[in-house]
């Protein structure tokens, strides 16, 4: 169904942006045009980029090394206007930013089902998009051609119904010929669905064609000037590269000591932020209304708990966890029998208390300590390189243009899969390392039998309130040893997803940023993970 849109102005009332304390621009105002297409020119090193990024919401005026004061808003013909992001901005990333997670189809549905207002219908199905702008709706995203990850981002952009759509640098990398079909395929969708569109580039040549406006960003001047067309021509000879200062020289540290204290310092303030934003992401997801109805909000959470589960706790997992325990059951059974010191004098007279003693140290601390180790090592790093890779390919950035919080979307499923995942890996391994235990005491003592060491393996489990194969429960509720277990194990998982996301979550100028921190999760996790468990071993024994 076809909804009429209202063109509407973007308005820059006194904006000043600084990066790194380099002023870019300075007390700007202007009037972006309502319904027609806007190219912003500059140099390279101007601030394209960053002011592309303030005029979509992305950046707050305090954040980082980006500073900027003014405002951004939008507003209708003959209508006050209004800040941002109420009215959305939806951005058409230049590396495209899409889930590869999700179908093309999954994509745009996304962006419907989180449109900048849900009270008037959509204008068309995600498969109506998909077909307008010829995306084929089987292919996984991840093997589209170029072009057709650009025109599925196109559709996604305003299949949310945005306002005014901003375009980062959308021929960048095509040839001649392909940058002339993007700049048409631009011009053709702003006619059809009237939106005000914003062209942030360094190809003039080709984009020049379809503007029907052009703003130079003048490094010199630090302001956006509007170009009178019989001026375009001379854009080439003003868009000279900004001479940026040399590298601010960071003071030397006085040691190594002094900066891995403030890097430990760091990393607990994130992860007890963390905590917080978990805590507050809960009760927003619980709260109804806003934007989003329920049962869409609900329906998407749980798409990408899935996800992160199979991430979490898929086969692959599974089977790593399976052979862990094999290696610790085998060994802990193994290794006790074979090199117990005068085993032919004192293995009859302490048999039944080693076999006591294994399924104790299994249970309680050998499997435990392990397992949430590898977890913290496989998982972790998993969740890490996920997020990772969607923070540097600015697929958290293009969800935040959605309206979409990646706390709720992504934190707190990452969060529930491991408070779901590890204990049940942990289970996993301690049943496979039991069973291994079986295995091999029956070989080494056939006289004995499995008999024997069912009914002294589990000895003190039983005393522990663990029975039969159990993990956890039975033999009672009034010993409730069982619950040092499964509250050490969930809060290992509840770090682990903590650490795993905000480390992946870091910004990203590189690829060797998604590597360090995929390498810094395995580092932190497993140090907390070890920390947790030596806490509470102190405590409870």
């Amino acid at each position: 169904m076809d909804v009429p849109v209202e063109p509407v102005a973007l308005v820059l009332d006194r904006l000043s942006v600084s990066v790194e304390g380099r002023e870019l621009l300075r007390e700007v105002s202007l009037e972006i045009v309502p319904g027609k297409i806007t190219v912003i020119v500059g140099g390279s090193g101007a601030g394209k980029s960053v002011l592309l990024r303030i005029l979509a919401g992305l950046v707050r005026p305090d954040e980082g090394a980006i500073g900027w004061t003014g405002a951004v808003s939008i507003a209708a013909p003959q209508e006050p206007s209004t800040a941002l992001p109420p009215a959305r901005v939806g951005v058409v990333f230049q590396n495209f930013a899409l889930l590869d997670q999700w179908s093309p189809l999954g994509n745009v549905q996304l962006a419907i089902d989180h449109r900048s207002n849900r009270a008037l219908p959509p204008e068309q199905t995600a498969a109506q998009w998909l077909e307008e702008l010829r995306v084929p709706t089987a292919t996984p995203v991840a093997v589209l051609s170029g072009g057709q990850k650009q025109r599925l981002a196109i559709a996604r952009t305003l299949a949310a119904a945005p306002a005014v759509v901003l375009y980062d640098e959308p021929t960048s990398g095509l040839d001649a010929a392909s940058g002339r079909q993007v700049a048409e395929l631009i011009r053709r969708t702003q006619q059809t669905h009237r939106r005000t569109s914003v062209v942030v580039t360094h190809d003039y040549p080709t984009l020049l064609a379809i503007a029907d406006d052009v703003l130079l960003l003048d490094a010199a001047a630090k302001t956006l000037l509007r170009l009178p067309r019989e001026q375009w021509e001379q854009i080439p000879q003003r868009m000279q590269p900004v001479q940026t200062a040399a590298a601010v020289v960071q003071e030397p540290s006085s040691g190594w000591f002094p900066a891995a204290g403030a890097q430990v310092k760091a990393t607990v303030s994130q992860l007890v932020g963390a905590i917080e934003a978990t805590g507050a992401a809960v009760v927003t997801t619980l709260r109804p209304g806003g934007p989003v109805s329920g049962r869409a909000r609900w329906k998407w959470i749980s798409r990408f708990l899935w996800h992160y589960l199979r991430l979490v706790g898929g086969f692959s997992a599974v089977v790593y966890l399976a052979i862990a325990g094999v290696i610790v059951g085998f060994t802990a059974t193994y290794f006790t029998f074979k090199f117990l010191p005068y085993r032919v004098y004192t293995q009859p007279l302490l048999l039944e208390d080693l076999l006591a003693s294994i399924g104790f140290a299994l249970y309680r601390i050998l499997v435990p300590v392990l397992a949430t180790i590898l977890v913290a090592a496989r998982c972790g790093a998993a969740v890490a390189a996920d997020i990772g890779v969607k923070r540097y390919g600015s697929q958290i950035e293009a969800m935040q243009t959605l309206g979409i919080s990646p706390m709720r979307y992504l934190q707190l499923p990452i969060l529930v899969a491991f408070l779901l995942a590890t204990p049940l890996l942990s289970g996993l391994a301690f049943q496979v390392a039991r069973g291994v235990s079986l295995i091999c005491f029956s070989s080494m003592h056939p006289e004995l039998g499995p008999y024997f060491w069912q009914q002294h393996f589990h000895r003190q489990l039983l005393a522990d309130g663990f029975a039969g194969g159990g993990f956890w429960l039975a033999g009672g509720w009034t010993d409730r040893s069982w619950l040092w277990v499964l509250t050490k194990t969930l809060v290992c998982g509840a770090g682990i997803a903590l650490i795993s996301y905000y480390q992946g979550n870091r910004p990203k100028g590189s690829a060797s940023d998604v590597s360090d921190a995929i390498t810094a999760t395995v580092l932190w996790a497993t140090l907390f993970v070890l920390v947790v468990h030596f806490v509470v071993a102190l405590y409870e024994f």
